[in-house]
């Protein structure tokens, strides 16, 4: 058995240094990547809330983080130094598909085998405190140890289109980036917008919050936002949280420009 602690001060800033321990962590365990990566959206979530609901970024405070791997499987415990949240039970996660955040709760609680909520008797804060059992190690991910911070962007023209091709994690920095960098698009005149998502490798709640915002703010414009390229386990969550009812998604981009072609022909 190995335990693994981590402290990060409460600021934005500590979101890409906690998901890059994590990810190494999980990656010392041997887990295949689909299963690595929804044990790392559920601590995503853990953290953000801890960060945002616990602490709510006082850089005074701390976040804790402490991983335990051994034979039957991974126990993480996520801790902050707030006056605690409270979370009402019964309530369906994911019944407004439009809101831009309160999924957090509903994925870790869909993800971890246990999942419990308690207050740290060492910090008056809460604890997050989840169980994934073990999984035979098959398809190791490849190693990414450099992965920036921030979510880099590409962009190009296809026509009346907008192509933002997207890479690294969409979470709640990148979120924010992504957001101001569209509003850019709109006030420039453009309103057709496709994201492409090959290369995302990570998407939390806070990722889709921002996802959902933007297509409110290009709605708001009378545009279209379309979605591609979606790993699997991208895939996955949207199909959890019900959101793919309500984005256009496609096998790839040039089938979501070829739509575009066709809705104005129509």
């Amino acid at each position: 058995m190995k335990t693994f602690k981590f402290k990060y001060r409460s600021l934005l800033e500590s979101e890409g240094p906690a998901y890059e321990d994590a990810k190494r962590t999980l990656q010392m365990a041997g887990l295949e990547s689909k299963r690595m990566f929804r044990i790392l959206l559920a601590l995503s979530e853990a953290f953000t809330n801890a960060l945002v609901h616990g602490n709510q970024f006082n850089s005074d405070k701390y976040v804790f983080v402490n991983i335990t791997v051994n034979d039957s499987g991974i126990t993480a415990d996520i801790i902050d130094e707030g006056v605690g949240f409270d979370t009402p039970e019964g309530v369906a996660p994911f019944d407004d598909l439009q809101a831009e955040s309160g999924r957090g709760m509903g994925l870790m609680k869909s993800i971890a085998d246990r999942f419990q909520l308690r207050k740290s008797p060492e910090t008056g804060g809460t604890v997050i405190s989840m169980f994934f059992a073990a999984a035979p190690a098959a398809d190791r991910p490849p190693k990414k140890d450099n992965m920036e911070d921030k979510m880099d962007t590409v962009k190009k023209d296809e026509g009346n289109v907008v192509v933002l091709s997207l890479s690294g994690r969409l979470d709640l920095g990148s979120g924010n980036k992504l957001k101001e960098e569209v509003k850019s698009i709109l006030a420039g005149g453009r309103n057709a917008i496709h994201l492409n998502l090959r290369n995302v490798e990570f998407v939390n709640s806070s990722g889709l919050g921002a996802l959902v915002s933007i297509m409110k703010e290009i709605r708001i414009h009378r545009g279209r936002l379309t979605l591609s390229d979606m790993a699997d386990y991208v895939r996955e969550i949207f199909d959890i949280t019900q959101l793919s009812h309500i984005f256009e998604i496609f096998a790839t981009e040039q089938e979501a420009i070829n739509s575009y072609t066709l809705v104005v022909n129509s």
